[in-house]
């Protein structure tokens, strides 16, 4: 066994004392237990990625499969993996074209019986695979685990705590009102992942999870758990944020995918009126200040 310390700089939310726990020199295959594969699929997070495998290693569980693509990293990253790569079984490292088409890539190398994937900015907390084993084992009908889970800042303050909820299509369509799953605490089958697809839709940037849920949530009920599982960081750059214009196209298309008529309805009618009410804003202040003027800024277009 090897002792790999987490930075004393850098303390790891939920993980108290962490620092003591040892892990397996190397993560052993033993075909009668169940082989967690684990997909991170990551690009300039050095900052972060040594919490995400961290809490992977002090998991206390041997037979694990970890998977990193790693989509051309120019920053602290590729160091990161290298401290770490006898614990890595698969790594990846190659241009892809975002994070759907890197998370396809890992699963197609994944030959582990419970599959997930996390993120690399962030990272599991303690007792989820166990949690995960016992959910399974009892329930040996289910195929998908739900936990609940933390959402932190940048610098792991407390945000909010997501509760497991059940994946359903009654879950699934309040998603606009707050209800969501956090992907962070979802582990399932591989037999359920072939079932749905085997892939998650590389066309969507943010709701790929949100898609794949769908899916799950036609072939089974998942197992729910109200035992902490993951820790999703949510900060100014992360990508959900960055790239939040998206969400209402995805949003719409995988309403229409899965027949959500009345819900695509009122999101539809929703950016209408959101649309109008910019449009509203912008032709009072048009009214307010003189047009060469607003041109000018460039906040009309030229005629």
């Amino acid at each position: 066994m090897a002792e790999v310390p987490l930075p004393e700089s850098r303390p790891l939310y939920g993980w108290s004392g962490a620092a003591s726990i040892a892990v397996p020199d190397r993560f052993c295959s033993d075909p009668d237990r169940p082989l967690f594969s684990i997909v991170i699929p990551t690009l300039n997070q050095g900052a972060y990625i040594e919490d995400t495998l961290l809490s992977i290693l002090w998991q206390g569980y041997d037979n694990v499969e970890i998977i990193v693509v790693d989509g051309g990293s120019t920053d602290d990253t590729p160091a990161v993996l290298e401290r770490y790569r006898p614990w890595i079984s698969v790594l990846i490292s190659e241009p892809d074209r975002g994070q759907s088409d890197a998370i396809n890539k890992g699963f197609r190398r994944a030959s582990g019986s419970i599959l997930a994937w996390l993120n690399s900015d962030d990272f599991y907390l303690p007792g989820a695979f166990h949690t995960v084993l016992g959910c399974f084992a009892t329930q040996p009908g289910r195929r998908w685990v739900i936990g609940s889970g933390d959402i932190i800042s940048a610098d792991q303050q407390f945000l909010r705590h997501v509760p497991g909820r059940e994946g359903s299509e009654d879950t699934l369509l309040a998603i606009e009102n707050g209800c969501f799953l956090l992907q962070q605490s979802c582990f399932w089958s591989a037999s359920l992942w072939q079932e749905a697809g085997g892939q998650v839709d590389e066309s969507l940037s943010l709701l790929m999870d949100y898609d794949l849920w769908w899916r799950f949530s036609q072939r089974c009920s998942g197992s729910i758990t109200q035992e902490k599982l993951g820790a999703m960081r949510y900060y100014p750059t992360v990508k959900t944020r960055r790239q939040g214009e998206r969400f209402p196209a995805e949003l719409a298309t995988i309403y229409a995918r899965y027949g959500a008529s009345a819900s695509l309805d009122r999101l539809v009618q929703r950016l209408l009126a959101e649309k109008s009410a910019l449009g509203e804003r912008l032709s009072a202040l048009e009214r307010q200040l003189p047009v060469r003027l607003l041109r000018r800024l460039r906040l009309l277009p030229r005629p």
